[in-house]
C-alpha cells in the first residue's frame, strides 16, 4: 500500500512543488540554502508555498516575492507540475465533470456539485482502483497507479481558479476514482495542503474521505488528520457483502466495524456509513434492522445511495423511490440519522460509481510512474 508519500519528477529528477507540504518544502529549501538559520529557511519556503498555492504561479521565474537568485537555483531542483484540462463536460442539474490528462497521458476525473451556497468536489485520488468493488465502473480499468500529492491537491486548486468571481468550492470529498487510503501518504500529505491555511485552506469539517475500510490505514488516517470519515459498507451480513465487495474477504466487515469503533472521534463528531441500495439485493426493511443493529455502539451518519443504473451491469438495479424512503423511515424512527444522497450528474456519467468511464474513452489506461 501506499503509506510513504512519493513526490513526482520530471525527467531531470526535479521535484515538484505541488507535490509538496511545508514541511517538505521547507526540507527542499534548507537544502537549497545551507547557510540560512532555520527561521529564515521557514520564511522562504513560506513564500514560495504562498507563491504555489495562493498566487497559483505555475513558472518559478514569475515567483515575485522570491529573489531572483533563489528562483534560479530553485529552478535547477524543482518545477511546478499542473493538470491538464482534457475536457469539461456539464450536467443538466448543474453539475460539472473534469477531465484531466495527467503527466504520462493517463487521465482522472472530478466532479463539482453545486448545491446553492454548498459547492461539493468530488475529488480522485488514484489513476483506476484495485478494489474490484462490483458496482463501480472504476474498478473495470484496475490499478494503473497512484496520484501524486500534487495531483490529487491540483484538482480544487484548478477547479476552484475556473469558476467565476465569488463562487468557492466550500466541500472536498475524496469519493472519485480510487480508494483514498490505499493512496495513504500521498492522501496526507495532500490534505495537509487542502487544510493549510497559508495554502488552500479548507476546514477539517469540510473535508470528507470516504473509504471501503482497509482496516490498517483507518487508524493511521484517523492519527494524522482530522478530516470526516465516511466507509463504504453497503451490506448488513458478512456473505452480502463478500458479493458485492472483494475487500471484504481480506477484512472482514466485523473487523472493519470494530476498527471504525477505535477510531478516535472528538465530542459530536460521527462516522458516515455509505450504503448503495440495489433492488433485491440489500433493500428491505430486515436489512434496515441489520443496520441498525451493526451500527448501534458507533457514533453514526447513515447515506443511503440509490444504485445508479448501468448497462454495463445489468443484473444491478436501483430499488424504487418508495423503497429507498421506508428503509430511511426505519432507521429514522428509531433514532438513527439517515439521509437519501440525491443523484447528481447522472447524464454524464458523473454519479456514484459510475467514474472511470470518461477516462477509458480518452485513453486513461497509460501506465505511469
Amino acid at each position: 500500500m501506499g503509506n510513504i508519500p512519493t513526490p513526482l519528477r520530471d525527467a531531470a529528477g526535479r521535484i515538484d512543488l505541488r507535490s509538496l507540504d511545508r514541511a517538505g518544502l521547507r526540507g527542499l529549501v534548507a537544502g537549497i540554502l545551507p547557510e540560512l538559520e532555520p527561521t529564515k529557511i521557514e520564511a522562504v519556503a513560506l513564500r514560495i508555498y504562498k507563491e504555489v498555492w495562493q498566487h497559483g504561479i505555475v513558472e518559478i521565474e514569475q515567483m515575485e516575492t522570491v529573489r531572483r537568485a533563489l528562483r534560479e537555483r530553485l529552478a535547477q531542483r524543482a518545477y511546478v507540475a499542473t493538470l491538464s484540462e482534457l475536457r469539461r463536460i456539464d450536467s443538466v442539474d448543474g453539475a460539472q465533470k473534469f477531465l484531466w490528462r495527467l503527466h504520462d497521458g493517463a487521465v482522472v476525473e472530478s466532479v463539482l456539485i453545486p448545491d446553492g451556497d454548498r459547492v461539493t468536489l468530488c475529488m480522485s485520488s488514484q489513476v483506476g482502483c484495485a478494489m474490484g468493488c462490483t458496482f463501480c465502473l472504476t474498478g473495470d480499468l484496475g490499478l494503473i497507479r497512484h496520484l501524486h500529492p500534487g495531483e490529487i491537491a491540483s484538482q480544487p486548486l484548478q477547479v476552484q481558479a475556473s469558476l467565476p468571481a465569488g463562487v468557492r468550492i466550500t466541500n472536498l470529498v475524496l469519493m472519485g476514482m480510487g480508494e483514498p487510503v490505499h493512496n495513504l501518504g500521498n492522501l496526507i500529505t495532500a490534505l495537509r495542503v487542502c487544510l493549510d491555511d497559508h495554502a488552500l485552506n479548507y476546514s477539517h469539517r469540510r473535508i470528507t474521505v470516504s473509504t471501503v475500510g482497509l482496516v490498517p490505514q483507518l487508524g493511521a488516517l484517523a492519527a494524522a488528520l482530522p478530516v470526516n470519515l465516511a466507509v463504504s459498507l453497503n451490506a448488513t451480513t458478512e456473505a452480502q457483502r463478500a458479493r458485492i465487495m472483494p475487500i471484504t474477504k481480506r477484512y472482514s466487515m466485523s473487523e472493519l466495524l470494530e476498527a471504525c469503533r477505535c477510531v478516535p472521534l472528538p465530542p459530536g463528531k460521527r462516522i458516515t456509513f455509505e450504503y448503495v441500495m440495489f433492488e433485491g439485493f440489500n433493500d428491505t426493511l430486515d436489512d434496515a434492522e441489520r443496520l441498525r443493529l451493526l451500527l448501534r455502539e458507533i457514533p453514526t451518519k447513515i447515506n443511503l445511495i440509490p444504485y445508479n443504473e448501468n448497462p454495463d451491469r445489468p443484473r444491478l438495479r436501483r430499488p424504487s423511490a418508495e423503497v429507498v424512503k421506508a428503509f430511511q423511515h426505519h432507521l429514522v424512527s428509531r433514532g438513527v440519522s439517515c439521509s437519501i444522497r440525491t443523484t447528481r450528474g447522472i447524464d454524464i456519467s458523473a454519479a456514484c460509481g459510475q467514474l472511470g468511464k470518461g477516462a477509458l474513452e480518452a485513453g486513461g489506461g497509460a501506465a505511469g510512474s
